[in-house]
């Protein structure tokens, strides 16, 4: 115990910092301390409790193992020797546990152990790059199971058991002791027992939604992309149909979720961003999940951080398996974050009990615990359909993941700053600055890194299909593979992530592949044509022989008959909030939109409501106004953009110039003005007039209280 509480005053000493994604800002680290120093310090009583159980845990254990391995010693200096022994085998454990972390989920540790000492960042990068994990993990092994067999089973401990369970039958407690035995087994049975008494008979297919945030269709393996990413998606692709051309309707998680299970756009559902405040997310919304509940279907979410946005709206689902985004959740992620010496230990199961935040970690995927709850979740909806979303993080940047999904695809000789995953740093001070660009081979390790993450992801995918193969469910189940949006990986001038703008198919388009029941002859069959992702539940329930809700927009895309011909809009996106603004960045859309400040200056806490993380409700109605906005209709794409000397639109053919490089809009007035019709039309319908047209310029009524 003495050993951990050292290496807890260590760690802290070398990491307290109060940053996030590599940010600092000493005014507001002192404004969280001053205002929350209290549940700081809760925390780190917590954590000093963690370190204090495992030290003392596996000192007894190397202690009691030593003390029967020496037996009958007598000598006056016996227990001290043990128990410097007993220290000793315990940083031999440390030190090899740390030794796998840093070779299996090296990300964790960069900002808390490789930065300090080019020492400890040469040993990382010598451990990456020769070391397989299993050459510390064997004698580690060996160590601990040695220990647990020598205070297990040495003798005279099975005797003890022996004597001890022959007394109890002895007792006169014995008949207590047997029934409460039988009662708990009774008791185990019927909790296992418990889902197949649930209601049964329906003639609907279970619907089963896999999706991983930021998927790009063009780089899945079916897809003719040059590296083996996705086998497993790609067998459910031979299987299935997938359309393609299919288009966000706002690149950023959460409105694009609500879009998806709503089939609605946010123009019409009002979750215009990531940080909707209270107000607008308690409004209730009538979903895809609330529907097939009324059918009797058992409803679930599962997610690991990207899907955080889930416990903050009812979106009809039963059970919500995901952590909440608050700033309470947030500033503990950043203090476990610091703790080198405690995160080999709790990176686990075990650890995310005690810690439900590390759910939250960007750098920890939990890509395994989102496959073993669907799993498990599908094992309890036994007896009744079920309808299950299961969202995971693994290809959202910054494409953290383990070994070896981390180097599958990189260059061994790529020593650069991504070399593990690609961090987003967002100045915290507005000052902003030259950017620095990434060079060929930091884009090429970039790429790499995402396909890994997506290698990943197909693994994960692969063993709840095999699942569903084993017990026998793929007659009876529909599974749609999809995501929010895309993802802008360096292609041409659109740069990097998603949500700053609307140009070009990467960051739009997202994967939509169906397997249903009696699929027939269209399997294997791929729909080339735009369309929107609010088309998809539509689509889903089209498959599924259940009656279409009447608050649905989406149209399903197994009927051609029901397709937006003619002079319709296919498809409608818009931008979420700026997260970053900086004039000296070479990229366009920096320089192409109404200022306000960052994310981070964009931002309050919600301290009536959970202390969440809202938008400041001054800038509700800029950030609104300030959005691009695009139509598709046919092979044209309008996209309108609000600048502070009035509204300019680009115009391109979106079906011969996939990346929008050249603004046909001068040399077609007459598409021009057809699409600027139809786009006027279109947002005048969906927000139930909710827009005033000067001009050509939209403005959001100013309807709040508050303006």
């Amino acid at each position: 115990m003495a050993l951990f509480v050292l290496l807890f005053l260590v760690g802290n000493a070398m990491n307290f910092s109060l940053s996030y994604m590599g940010n600092t800002n000493e005014e507001v680290a002192a404004q969280i301390i001053k205002t929350f120093w209290w549940k700081i310090l809760y925390q780190l009583i917590k954590i000093f409790l963690a370190y204090l159980f495992i030290g003392g845990a596996l000192g007894a254990l190397y202690y009691a193992a030593l003390e029967k391995t020496v037996g009958g010693m007598k000598a006056p200096w016996r227990r001290g020797a043990i128990s410097i022994a007993s220290v000793a085998l315990l940083m031999v454990h440390v030190f090899l546990l740390i030794t796998n972390k840093l070779i299996v989920q090296p990300q964790l540790y960069i900002d808390s152990f490789a930065v300090h000492f080019k020492a400890f960042a040469c040993y990382q990068d010598f451990l990456t790059g020769h070391v397989h994990p299993l050459a510390p993990t064997i004698p580690l092994v060996i160590m601990t199971a040695a220990a647990l067999g020598i205070v297990l089973l040495a003798p005279p401990t099975p005797r003890k058991y022996f004597e001890a369970l022959q007394t109890l039958v002895k007792s006169r407690y014995r008949v207590l002791a047997a029934l409460v035995a039988a009662v708990l087994l009774l008791a185990l049975f019927l909790y296992r027992l418990k889902d197949s008494f649930s209601a049964a008979g329906t003639v609907f297919p279970n619907i089963l939604v896999l999706s991983s945030d930021a998927v790009r269709p063009d780089h899945l393996g079916g897809n003719g992309y040059g590296r083996d990413t996705t086998p497993n998606i790609d067998l459910l692709m031979e299987k299935s149909i997938q359309f393609r051309g299919v288009i966000t309707a706002l690149p950023r998680t959460f409105p694009a979720w609500v879009s998806l299970l709503t089939s609605r756009y946010p123009l019409t559902h009002d979750i215009r961003h990531m940080f909707p405040r209270s107000r607008e997310r308690n409004v209730p919304l009538e979903s895809a999940g609330a529907v097939l509940k009324t059918l009797g279907y058992r409803t679930a979410v599962i997610s690991d951080y990207a899907g955080d946005i889930f416990p903050r709206i009812d979106l009809g689902f039963d059970r919500v398996r995901a952590l909440t985004f608050s700033f309470d959740t947030l500033l503990v992620q950043m203090l476990l974050e610091k703790q080198t010496f405690l995160m080999p230990f709790i990176s686990n199961r075990i650890g995310d009990m005690y810690f439900p935040e590390l759910r939250g970690i960007a750098k920890y995927s939990h890509h395994e615990t989102v496959t073993r709850e669907t799993i498990n979740e599908i094992n309890a909806s036994r007896g009744a359909p079920f309808f299950i979303t299961v969202f995971y993080s693994a290809t959202h940047f910054p494409y953290s993941v383990p070994f070896p999904y981390y180097k599958k695809f990189a260059d061994p000789k790529y020593r650069g700053p991504y070399r593990y995953y690609k961090q987003v740093v967002i100045s915290m001070d507005g000052a902003g600055g030259a950017v620095q660009e990434d060079s060929d081979a930091d884009r090429r390790q970039v790429i790499a890194l995402y396909d890994g993450s997506l290698n990943l992801l197909d693994r994960e995918i692969g063993k709840v299909l095999e699942h569903l193969r084993e017990n026998g469910l793929l007659d009876n189940t529909i599974i749609v593979f999809t995501s929010d949006h895309g993802e802008n990986l360096y292609d041409r001038d659109l740069g990097m992530g998603h949500g700053e703008h609307l140009r070009g198919l990467p960051a739009l388009e997202v994967p939509f592949v169906l397997y249903y029941p009696g699929i027939g002859d269209r399997a294997g069959s791929t729909v080339y044509r735009f369309s929107s992702q609010i088309d998809i539940m539509p689509t889903v329930f089209d498959a599924a022989g259940i009656p279409r809700p009447g608050f649905f927009e989406g149209v399903s895309l197994l009927r051609k008959k029901e397709w937006r011909d003619g002079e319709r809009v296919d498809a409608y996106c818009e931008t979420g909030l700026w997260f970053d603004y900086n004039r000296l960045s070479p990229l366009f859309f920096h320089h192409n939109r109404i200022s306000y400040p960052d994310v981070t200056g964009l931002m309050e806490l919600d301290t009536s409501y959970h202390n969440e993380l809202v938008i400041l409700q001054k800038y509700q109605n800029i950030t609104n106004a300030a959005k691009y906005r695009s139509i598709i209709s046919g092979r044209y794409k309008l996209i309108y953009l609000p600048l502070p000397g009035g509204a300019r639109y680009e115009l391109y053919d979106q079906a011969a110039d996939p990346y929008n490089e050249k603004d046909i809009a001068k040399a077609n007035p007459f598409v021009l003005k057809r699409m600027k019709k139809l786009f006027f039309d279109f947002i005048d319908e969906k927000s139930s007039g909710n827009f005033i047209r000067v001009g050509d310029f939209l403005y959001p009524v100013f309807s709040d209280p508050i303006m």
